[in-house]
């Protein structure tokens, strides 16, 4: 079923006369032209540039809505974040690698042992790389792998149902101007009605068949029409705003929407039992598949507490080297050896070393209360000689497994404490399920309640209009022949313009719920929301 709003009969003093029947069939005047002309009372100054509009129908408004709405783009951001997450924990699989290196110079005297002072001019290199692969943790990397394997998926559901939420969102702000525009035009015709209705009954006064309280009714149901068409412009725009923020649009922008979207959309099928209907809601809504896999995820971290109690093992190996310098170099240096030290006789000489950090050699010199240590070997003693040698980094590997296990951290209590922990998440998570199918079922009865009722008023709306256009012939032409009174007529066109209003509203509400009730079931899609009815 469609709706025209062009089907409005005007008439005027000059025309009144020649009416017979309601088959007049006026165009409407556009939106645009509403706001430039004084005709229908005091315009409104708008602050959106009305020379520029933007027309829309309700498929192009939606695909706006999913390519630029903020609250998407947010939702979508959080996904990512966890997608990199889920990454994160796969990375643990992998083995880490390091490299490293240092150089150092040492030039002074250093004390070996905390006793021999030691002088020493020289340089110490030291390069590596290692690789560590912890291959097995208790199963907490397996489980937290798990556990953001699903948050990433609940997320991937959460970012559905945000869509879903503004697709409603978006459907209802495009009724809302669409039937705000609609209402414009009625009241300006219903102006426009009232406005010959007045000039007809000033005419009847100077030929002396109206009265002056014909005149001031008419008077005072112009003025009336006014004050609402006056208010109208003020809701289109504000109707038209709410609409740009939701496309992330400039909310100056002047929106049109299509005329030809004010028709009844049949959406869902109403024929089908309720119980069918709950039952395609818990298969379609993206709620609910989100809240699930939290609570799995939420299960798998009580298997990664468990890891607190099993053991950790890490293969690792390194290869590296230590010198004086990291680049290949040979050098010729002096040696000068240790010798042994000989009495006269030719025998070894016992040393005495002083408790003391001097170093004394006096190789006949005895006192035995002062003796530290005893050594025949004289320290640079020998006879020098030149060696060639090559101080670069000398090489070295090894490769190892190591294997920990903490029996108790904090006498087990820590671990426990955890296990205990992510089990009652555990469950908070999946009381929230409960809860939220209850939510559901709640909002489908509601949303499939609110359709069958706008769908009846659909129908009475319709009759309403039909006995209004025929309440409003007669009256007109009642007043032409003379047994009709101004009263009449006024009240007439009154109960025509709510009949007008009425129906549009009707169509509205009727499309609005339906909307709803797919939003319920999880099927709202712009495909869904712009389908032709068949």
């Amino acid at each position: 079923m469609f709706f025209l709003l062009n089907f409005i009969p005007t008439y005027s003093s000059e025309t009144l006369s020649n009416i017979e029947d309601d088959s007049t069939e006026i165009k409407l005047t556009p939106v645009d032209d509403i706001f430039k002309s004084s005709e229908y009372g005091i315009p409104i100054k708008l602050e959106a540039r009305i020379d520029i509009p933007l027309e829309l129908n309700l498929e192009q408004a939606l695909n706006f809505a999913i390519a630029q709405n903020l609250d998407i783009e947010l939702t979508k951001y959080q996904t990512d974040i966890n997608k990199w997450k889920y990454w994160e924990n796969l990375s643990h699989y992998l083995p880490n690698y390091s490299l490293g290196g240092s150089d150092q110079r040492f030039d002074g005297t250093f004390l070996v042992g905390g006793i021999f002072p030691i002088m020493t001019q020289t340089s110490n290199a030291n390069a590596f790389m290692r690789f560590d692969y912890p291959f097995f943790q208790g199963g907490m990397g397996f489980f937290n792998t798990l556990a953001a394997n699903k948050i990433l998926k609940s997320s991937k559901e959460n970012l559905s149902a945000s869509m879903k939420d503004i697709l409603l969102l978006v459907t209802k702000a495009y009724n809302q101007l669409l039937k705000e525009q609609a209402q414009l035009d009625v009241l300006a015709k219903s102006y426009e009605e009232a406005k010959s209705v007045y000039e007809l009954n000033q005419s009847l006064e100077k030929q002396g068949a109206g009265t002056k309280f014909d005149v001031l009714q008419s008077e005072a149901q112009l003025a009336e029409q006014e004050q609402l068409f006056i208010a109208q412009q003020i809701n289109f725009r504000e109707a038209a705003i709410s609409l740009s923020r939701l496309l992330n649009l400039e909310q100056g922008t002047h929106i049109k929407p299509k005329q030809d979207d004010l028709t009844v959309r049949e959406l869902f099928n109403l024929d089908k039992p309720i119980g069918e209907i709950i039952k395609i809601s818990f298969d379609n809504r993206s709620e609910i598949k989100k809240a699930q896999l939290e609570y799995k995820a939420q299960k798998n971290y009580i298997s990664a507490a468990y890891s607190g109690f099993l053991p950790n093992a890490n293969l690792y190996g390194q290869y590296g080297g230590t010198g004086r310098v990291f680049f290949h170099r040979t050098k010729t240096v002096g040696v000068t050896p240790d010798a042994i030290l000989l009495d006269d006789n030719g025998n070894p000489a016992v040393q005495m070393v002083n408790r003391g950090r001097d170093f004394n050699q006096s190789p006949y010199l005895y006192q035995t209360n002062d003796i530290s240590s005893v050594s025949n070997v004289v320290k640079g003693a020998g006879k020098p000689y030149a060696a060639s040698i090559d101080d670069s980094l000398m090489v070295s590997r090894f490769i190892g497994v190591q294997v920990g296990w903490n029996l108790g951290e904090g006498l087990g209590l820590t671990t426990i404490s955890k296990i205990n922990q992510a089990r009652n998440q555990a469950k908070l998570y999946s009381t929230n399920v409960d809860k939220l199918k209850q939510q559901v079922e709640q909002e489908v009865r509601s949303s499939y309640l609110r359709a069958q009722t706008t769908e009846k008023l659909l129908g009475v709306a319709e009759k309403r209009v039909n006995a209004a256009t025929e309440a409003l012939r007669l009256a007109k032409i009642r007043l032409e022949n003379g047994v009709g009174i101004n009263t009449e007529l006024l009240n007439a066109q009154k109960q025509y313009s709510g009949a007008l209003s009425s129906k549009v509203n009707a169509i509205v509400d009727y499309n609005n719920a339906q909307a709803n009730l797919l939003h319920s079931l999880g099927l709202i899609s712009v495909e869904s929301l712009t389908k032709s009815n068949q």
